[in-house]
């Protein structure tokens, strides 16, 4: 197998760019998977290829030391602690590298030579364009509310992947109608606690939260503009996860119906809860009458992360 081609063994070369650990890679049971092959093996195979080499004294430094670390060993020697860690770490060599190399023996570091970090950053790069291309084509299909036609292009790019998002989804079987229904209620849905911002912005929220809920990420600002603001007490972040919790919500009370559960608890994070959810957590609620979710009077700035679970009679 030609390893500049298989994606798998450009992902780990990749892993080398800044230098990395041998140790890290025995008994790596999901690279082996991957690769198809043990990666100490391919990491051997790097080398002799000379993609790989012993990492400098930068890179062993860079990998066992924090930047408080850092700051804390230069103020030991009298030196300046302002910088970044580059700077830190040329300010430590330069004063006494004998003790820096002393302070890094043992490590089993190795990082790509030039042609191996040339290889790997056309492989990144092709993979950033592929995820850029991916992302503008659901943006487009939500934008004309094509729904399935968004989390179908999510599922193509996860399955091509070689760690695919999310612990035990089957991507290239992934049902694309239940992915659209959750969307769905993001786009058609607002829940009371965002009643007070404008329809304009709201109709921005939606479809930025239809990519976070697609791509599995909390970033809204990623899709809006620098200057968006909601208007209320929530950040752009805290509202677009007030639609997905929502959809999560009412999907789950579907779900409850169907299974013929009675009534419900009200569970919410005691330490980060305010005191109006605090008000409903720890109650249980008949199905017809559980509080909406998130909880419309709730004041943290996060938002409201209570939920409904099914209640289970103590005996």
């Amino acid at each position: 197998m030609d390893l500049r081609i298989s994606p798998a063994h450009l992902l780990l070369l990749s892993k080398f760019r800044n230098g990395d650990s041998l140790a890290r890679y025995h008994n790596a049971e999901y690279w082996e998977a991957a690769l198809k092959e043990q990666p100490l093996k391919v990491i051997e195979k790097f080398i002799k290829e000379g993609l790989l080499e012993p990492a400098g004294l930068d890179k062993l430094m860079d990998y066992k030391f924090k930047a408080s670390n850092l700051k804390s060993m230069l103020k030991e020697n009298g030196l300046k602690v302002t910088g970044d860690k580059a700077e830190l770490i040329r300010r430590l060599i330069e004063n006494d590298e004998q003790a820096m190399r002393a302070a890094t023996n043992g490590l089993d570091i190795y990082q790509c030579t030039t042609e191996g970090t040339h290889i790997a950053e056309q492989y990144l790069q092709i993979e950033k364009t592929k995820l850029e291309t991916a992302e503008r084509e659901v943006l487009d299909f939500l934008m004309k509310k094509e729904l399935s036609k968004a989390v179908r292009i999510v599922a193509q790019y996860e399955a091509s992947q070689v760690f695919p998002r999310g612990l035990g989804i089957d991507w290239k079987n992934y049902n694309v109608e239940s992915g659209a229904e959750s969307l769905k209620a993001i786009f058609e849905r607002t829940p009371e606690i965002l009643k007070g911002i404008e329809e304009n912005r709201l109709g921005k929220l939606r479809l930025v939260a239809a990519m976070m809920e697609l791509w599995g990420t909390n970033n809204a600002r990623r899709w809006l503009p620098g200057d968006f603001e909601t208007g209320i007490h929530l950040g752009s972040d805290a509202a677009c996860r007030m639609f997905i919790f929502h959809a999560a919500h009412l999907r789950n009370m579907q779900g409850y119906k169907k299974a013929g559960v009675k009534t419900v608890d009200i569970l919410g994070n005691v330490e980060n809860t305010c005191s109006e959810c605090l008000k409903i957590n720890g109650k249980t609620y008949g199905l017809e009458s559980v509080p909406e979710l998130p909880y419309a009077k709730c004041t943290c700035e996060l938002g409201c992360r209570c939920i409904a679970l099914a209640h289970i009679p103590q005996r």
